[in-house]
């Protein structure tokens, strides 16, 4: 069977000369087992280890009734699997009794779009044969092959390399042919554990422990991590942050823009991952909370004018206006009867999708915009976020997700909260201002200043850029004047150069301004870019370059390489160790070795507790004692201070924001910028205390020498010397190199779960005392009629002095429970995997299959995965 299906192979590779550009692979879901997937894999194998990138998958409404694109992208069976591999190419056939052009050109359009992202090329076909003793199909392509194939990549890196006039080109030239050549490696990496896979379908079935264990080991190598870089975008309403997004984009009309009048409370996210159509869901807030804000809503509007708060008063009619029509005075009760509010309400997402961006735009433009001309038409008021995916060729790199987070925004709690953990997630936040209020504009250094800690210590940002828009909006003449410049003070030699190089004086002066007050404030320089988005589409005043989105993309690429070449490096890791335990012989001394292993993962473990990680927990308790004390002492003091009237107000309308303070759980953000957080005023008190202990023992980057992550890196099991003892050194040191890439991906697993957990100890002082502070929160809520906001100050008053000895000790006891757990959850993963490991290495196995070339090749492609990456730093 397998000698006939190899012939058959051929036989189509022959057929397709010089190779096919699609192949449609016809499944039935129903039943389709993990063995089918294999086979279907196998088969593909056979053509090329890239023919899974040149697959669509086909199914009908014959064999899958059932069968949509959401079911396929939720499930996890094995048909979702095969599905996902093909990078969710599917499609279904759903009106085969009656003939439908449409469906078929749907799928020509599916075909396109492939061969779009292919590159317009066929897919290299390597004849198949019988390896010699077996029915096992085995590529011809040889080292030859490779050789020819490394040498020719070897001319590209030549030619790169060489000096050019520009060079801005030479390093896109540089960067192009590395990703190449890393791409090369990884696809070749992939097609030595294919052939593996191969083998080991013809192996001794006595062995199916072990080598269902190496099989699975395999197949966990090739699922796509789900984790992305989050970049969050802050930026104030007509700063120009939308076009700048669409310029990074490379699509003028996705964002909608041309509005100062924008809504600046919906979260907005856009990332590449689609084959070809633009995508956006749309997630709404439940109508449970909508309800209770509306109630809150109108009664804001029910009071006097002498005591109303014109910015709240103005949110609100904005809110109600925009969903219900201008000038509504219908009742509670009417306005939860409207039908198409309610409907969406009730759906809880909406999802559009089309083949241009401009379409998309237009479509989600209700969810997100504000503009009075289309008042009832309107549904940001009940947005909580707006998920946009777009097609995977597009600028942005497939790892990278763009995160639009207002700056200002209302007091809706589903929101406010969305953002906050948002935040924390972020590996980088990119501030947008105008140029002419980069270095001076309040609210932009507010964002840093409210949320440093929350997205440093509390969460995962390695870096802060300052984007300054707007470069080409400046009058020349007037400029050099201001700044007392001349044309040679310029260098310039004729009227059409001197705007262009006013704009780059400019820029230039924003970002050592920038640099020198972020240096002052936090002692340190961001990166600063000064963009002109609208140059960047036109280029009548500046070069592309000079407007500097290209930066902007190549920092994004950055990023996305770094996230790629350390997956990558996992993969060869992971793949050399699981080599290493094929390759090892069954005929060893397994019980001494087992022995010495056991021991030494139980005392590697009690070193890294006691004498590692045990100091780093007395350090932790020592400074949250020192917070817990300071909290409070100055407890009531801050509640005071953040309830009162503020300075240079009469109190008129005063007590609407406190009473959407306590509505909204402790925290107020007005639509101009002001924000008012109790919570965290007082567990900023505590945070203080523990910042400098957060930053030594769990960095975002780089080592300090006392990190959690760099005493964990300390253990190991496998410094053994084999040498003395031993019958078979050679055969033990293939498991030691099988048990160290366990413990490389032990390592970076127990990195992610510190780093998750880090975020949970953070944020939970402030959590705990929301929790803590809720109580008096609803009963100053409670308080209403004349001098109710005098009462609503002294409730919270009152009740922050009646929990500030129980609320920040709480805190302090979660964080260390927090902390053990770590330890303890850790303990177990590195125990349990590594006795798994040990158990299957050293078992009673008669397995026994040569893959010493391929450990050859591995460990080949894996230095010259590395040198790529060092020639792209």
């Amino acid at each position: 069977m397998q000698r006939e299906l190899s012939a058959r192979v051929t036989e189509c590779v022959d057929l397709s000369a010089p190779g096919p550009h699609v192949f449609i692979l016809v499944l039935q879901p129903e039943n389709f087992s993990e063995e089918d997937r294999n086979k279907v894999k196998s088969i593909l194998g056979m053509f090329s280890y890239e023919a899974i990138k040149y697959t669509i998958v086909l199914t009908t409404v014959r064999s899958a009734r059932h069968v949509s694109e959401s079911f396929t992208v939720k499930r996890e069976d094995s048909f979702g699997l095969i599905i996902k591999e093909c990078e969710m190419r599917h499609h279904m056939f759903d009106k085969i009794y009656r003939f439908d052009q449409n469906q078929v050109v749907k799928l020509f359009e599916r075909v396109d779009s492939m061969m779009k992202r292919n590159g317009g090329r066929c897919l290299t076909c390597e004849k198949t044969e019988t390896m010699p003793g077996t029915s096992l199909p085995l590529q011809k392509r040889g080292r030859e092959e490779d050789l020819a194939e490394d040498e020719k990549m070897q001319k590209k890196r030549r030619e790169a390399l060489r000096p050019s006039q520009d060079p801005s080109v030479t390093h896109q030239l540089r960067n192009s042919v590395w990703k190449e050549s890393k791409e090369r490696i990884r696809e070749h990496a992939q097609g030595v554990m294919v052939r593996v896979q191969n083998k080991l379908d013809q192996c001794d079935r006595s062995s199916a422990t072990l080598i269902g264990y190496i099989r699975t080991s395999i197949q966990d190598l090739q699922k796509k991590p789900t984790q992305k870089i989050i970049i969050g975008v802050f930026g104030q309403t007509g700063c120009g942050k939308s076009s700048l997004l669409n310029a990074i984009l490379g699509e003028s009309e996705l964002l909608p823009t041309g509005t100062l009048e924008a809504c600046t409370s919906v979260i907005i996210q856009v990332e590449a991952k689609t084959e070809s159509n633009y995508r956006a869901t749309i997630d709404f807030i439940s109508k449970e909370e909508w309800h209770k804000e509306l109630k809150c809503l109108l009664r804001d509007l029910a009071e006097p004018e002498d005591k109303r708060n014109k910015d709240i008063c103005k949110m609100a009619e904005d809110k109600i206006e925009a969903l219900y029509g201008p000038g509504s005075s219908k009742s509670f009760k009417e306005l939860i009867s409207d039908r198409k509010i309610a409907d969406l309400l009730r759906l809880g997402t909406k999802s559009f999708s089309h083949p241009q961006a401009s379409a998309l735009s237009k479509e989600i433009r209700p969810y997100v915009r504000h503009r009075e001309a289309d008042f009832g038409n309107l549904y940001w008021p009940i947005v909580k976020a707006v998920k946009i995916e777009v097609p995977k060729q597009k600028e942005l790199p497939e790892n990278i997700v763009l995160v639009d987070l207002p700056g200002t925004g209302d007091y809706n709690q589903t929101r406010d909260e969305m953002w906050k953990q948002m935040l924390r997630e972020c590996t980088a936040v990119w501030i947008v201002s105008d140029i002419n209020r980069a270095a001076s504009e309040k609210a932009a250094w507010e964002i840093l200043d409210r949320n440093m800690t929350d997205m440093v210590q509390g969460g995962e940002c390695t870096s802060i850029a300052f984007i300054c828009t707007k470069t080409d909006d400046l009058e020349e003449r007037s400029y050099m004047s201001s700044e007392e410049l001349t044309d040679e003070d310029l260098q310039v030699s004729n009227n059409s150069e001197r705007e262009r190089k006013c704009i780059l004086h400019r820029n230039g002066m924003a970002k050592d301004r920038v640099k020198r007050k972020a240096n002052e404030k936090y002692g340190d320089k961001p990166l600063v870019f000064t963009v002109s988005s609208r140059e960047f589409w036109s280029e009548k005043k500046l070069e592309q370059k000079d407007t500097e989105i290209p930066a902007l993309r190549e920092a994004l690429k950055t990023f996305n390489d770094s996230y790629t070449n350390k997956v990558a490096s996992r993969y060869f890791s992971s793949a050399i160790g699981i080599l290493h335990l094929i390759q090892a012989p069954t005929n060893i001394d397994r019980s001494k070795l087992h022995s010495e292993l056991t021991k030494k993962l139980e005392d590697e473990w009690k070193n890294l507790r006691q004498n590692r990680l045990r100091p780093f927990y007395n350090q932790l308790e020592k400074s949250l004692s020192v917070g817990v004390r300071k909290a409070e002492e100055k407890c009531v003091e801050i509640t005071s201070e953040q309830v009162k009237v503020p300075p240079g107000k009469n109190g008129r309308g005063y007590h609407q924001t406190l009473s959407a303070l306590c509505r909204n759980k402790g925290y107020f953000r007005s639509k101009d910028g002001e924000t008012r957080d109790l919570n965290r005023a007082l567990a900023v008190v505590m945070q203080n205390s523990i910042n400098k202990e957060f930053n030594n023992l769990f960095p975002n980057k780089g080592k300090t020498g006392q990190s959690v992550q760099e005493k964990i890196k300390e253990f190991s099991i496998c410094s053994i010397n084999v040498s003395e003892g031993y019958s078979k050194p050679d055969a033990m040191t293939h498991i030691l190199n099988f048990l160290k890439a366990k413990e490389a991906k032990l390592k970076e697993k127990a990195h992610e779960d510190i780093l998750k957990t880090k975020k949970d100890m953070y944020a939970s002082i402030e959590d705990t005392v929301k929790e803590e502070m809720i109580p008096g929160y609803t009963e100053a809520e409670k308080q209403t009629g004349p001098g109710s906001m005098e009462e609503k100050i002294k409730v919270l008053k009152k009740h922050a002095e009646s929990v500030k000895c129980t609320m920040f000790n709480k805190a302090k006891s979660k964080i260390l429970n927090v902390f053990n757990q770590l330890m303890k959850q850790i303990e177990v993963d590195f125990k349990t995997t590594l006795q798994e490991a040990m158990a299957h290495a050293l078992s009673e196995s008669t397995f026994s299959m040569d893959v010493s070339s391929e450990i050859e090749k591995m460990e080949e492609l894996s230095a010259q995965h590395k040198d790529s990456i060092l020639s792209t730093e």
